[in-house]
């Protein structure tokens, strides 16, 4: 996931469900300073009152899991302990929203996790593990923010389409990412071009939650082979 959609095409990402809230008055909660606990492992949970984690983690995606208790404003922060790399979203609940993103682990290292937000809010930490596996061609739906069951793709090219900025797709090893859509970018559709057959991950960063999007994975079409065209005499000249 990269700042977007990144939103994850990572997307985003590497995509389902539908669903309705209703919005509950949440007083307003202090975001209180910031607690770090000694390097850990997962599975991790952390609250509004314990939004901080350091984690000692191995390559591969984590999965955070989310339950804002009603309207707010969130941003997730996650980097490793030398901030060389990092990567933040942000988006905000219009009342109480259960949601779910991922972030690549580039390597073996010691990472810190932090979470804000403007009410009450819990979220669970874990390794991500495929839920179900989904084969292309594919037209989803959902209800913001989410990570969709994990996405089967043949080695070719593949028509890439949404109508929700910050979307990506990306291996489940977290060793290749698509081009994603940018949070600003106004493309539809976009071509991808998978490398090797495997397992990919759909995630989908909607900024204000729940929103409803819609993406397509479509196995991309097949151009004719060109052909030869006329043979022009070397005497002649083609006519205007």
């Amino acid at each position: 996931m990269k700042q977007i959609l990144w939103i994850a095409l990572l997307l985003a990402a590497f995509m389902l469900v539908c669903g309705c809230t209703q919005q509950n008055d949440v007083p307003h909660t202090p975001i209180p300073s910031a607690t770090v606990t000694p390097a850990g492992s997962l599975p991790a949970e952390l609250s509004s009152s314990t939004p901080n984690t350091t984690l000692s983690l191995d390559a591969g995606v984590l999965l955070i899991s989310f339950h804002a208790a009603g309207a707010q404003e969130m941003e997730i922060g996650f980097s490793n302990v030398s901030g060389a790399y990092g990567e933040t979203e942000s988006f905000s609940t219009t009342g109480p929203y259960d949601g779910s993103l991922v972030f690549g682990v580039l390597q073996k290292d010691n990472y810190l996790l932090n979470i804000s937000g403007t009410g009450l809010w819990t979220a669970e930490v874990s390794q991500y593990a495929p839920d179900g596996v989904l084969k292309a061609p594919l037209n989803l739906s959902g209800n913001g923010t989410e990570v969709p069951p994990v996405l089967y793709l043949e080695k070719g090219q593949y028509l890439f389409k949404r109508n929700e900025t910050g979307s990506f797709v990306m291996d489940a090893n977290n060793s290749y990412v698509q081009p994603g859509f940018g949070e600003l970018s106004t493309e539809t559709f976009k071509f991808i071009t998978i490398p090797e057959s495997g397992d990919y991950i759909l995630s989908v960063v909607a900024r204000e939650n729940p929103a409803s999007w819609a993406a397509s994975i479509l196995t991309a079409p097949t151009l004719p082979a060109l052909r030869p065209g006329p043979e022009i005499p070397e005497n002649e000249t083609p006519s205007a």
